[in-house]
């Protein structure tokens, strides 16, 4: 695992994730998803089943992070010991080792002592939550960053109803996927309605984190240039 992270092996990184996920392993899946997830995916060019099967582990990553936070237990050898790496001193104390993610939230970078930032369960909670909370809004936005930038999920329906796709000056390109019609086939269909499901799956987990966005989800589909609903 810890070579396919510094390799930035993110093939290697989501076989690995699916294999801790059905061991048990939450924290070293959720540690692999999140290298997975730390840059853009790369979706131009991609069908959409293969937008799909990149997206696909961005539903068990935002379902990990989410039971992670519903998970209160501090004890030695927790999930949360194991994932964020502080120590437990005994007696409600707490030590959030220094040049961790739990430490710069807890403490800041010129607060502390030399080896960490001490403090009881009701901070170290806290902490945790809101760690857990800013990850799922900026990984999120991210990625739906990303499915922006590609041609949209859905057909260009000028190319297919006039035949030819030529939009108007100061618009830019045209993001809609320019497919030809004897390419709309029930195979095609049922992928982007797979597509579509699993975005609103990502929505609903990612609800109440205060997310300045509508996602990806027929980002581009709800009217194009011409006004026809791409939704017909």
């Amino acid at each position: 695992m810890f070579k396919a992270i510094q390799g930035a092996d993110r093939t290697r990184l989501r076989t690995l994730a699916r294999i801790f996920i059905k061991t048990g392993n939450n924290p070293a899946a959720l540690l692999c998803l999140d290298h997975v997830f730390s840059a853009p995916l790369k979706l131009q060019n991609l069908p959409l089943s293969g937008v799909q099967a990149l997206l696909s582990p961005y539903l068990d990553y935002v379902r990990l992070l989410n039971k992670f936070r519903r998970d209160e237990s501090l004890a030695q050898g927790s999930n949360h010991q194991r994932l964020f790496g502080f120590k437990v001193l005994g007696e409600n104390r707490y030590l959030a080792s220094r040049y961790t993610l739990l430490h710069e939230k807890l403490a800041g970078l010129n607060r502390g002592g030399v080896d960490g930032y001490t403090c009881g369960s009701d901070e170290l909670r806290r902490g945790i939550t809101q760690l857990i909370k800013s990850r799922i809004s900026d990984r999120t936005k991210i990625q739906d960053d990303a499915c922006r930038e590609v041609h949209g999920f859905s057909p260009c329906l000028r190319l297919l109803v006039e035949k030819r796709c030529d939009p108007p000056k100061g618009e830019g390109s045209c993001t809609f996927q320019h497919i030809q019609p004897e390419q709309l086939t029930v195979d095609w269909y049922h992928s982007r309605l797979r597509l579509i499901l699993l975005q609103f799956q990502i929505l609903n987990l990612t609800q109440g984190y205060d997310l300045p966005l509508s996602m990806y989800v027929l980002a581009h589909s709800a009217r194009n240039v011409c006004g026809y609903s791409s939704n017909v």
